[in-house]
């Protein structure tokens, strides 16, 4: 077996972010940035999904933050 094929990581169970990760990924984009930067170069899949997650979950706050803002919700408005 050669060295590329044992330690590719196609179809590693191991490549996978766990849903608690990708939760915390998603409520929390600096622990899903450390998740990826961390993981980049051993498990791509398992980073790539926390950097995807980190993302939403930033787009996410931002839209709510926008929505709270037009309508007036919160800071005693």
């Amino acid at each position: 077996m050669s060295e590329q094929n044992q330690f590719s990581n196609h179809g590693n169970s191991n490549d996978e972010l766990s849903t608690g990760l990708k939760i915390l990924s998603f409520c929390i984009p600096l622990a899903g940035g450390i998740i990826y930067f961390t993981n980049k170069d051993a498990m791509p899949n398992k980073a790539k999904s926390a950097c995807h997650m980190a993302l939403w979950g930033v787009g996410i706050g931002i839209l709510l933050n926008i929505l709270t803002a037009l309508l007036g919700i919160g800071a005693g408005m």
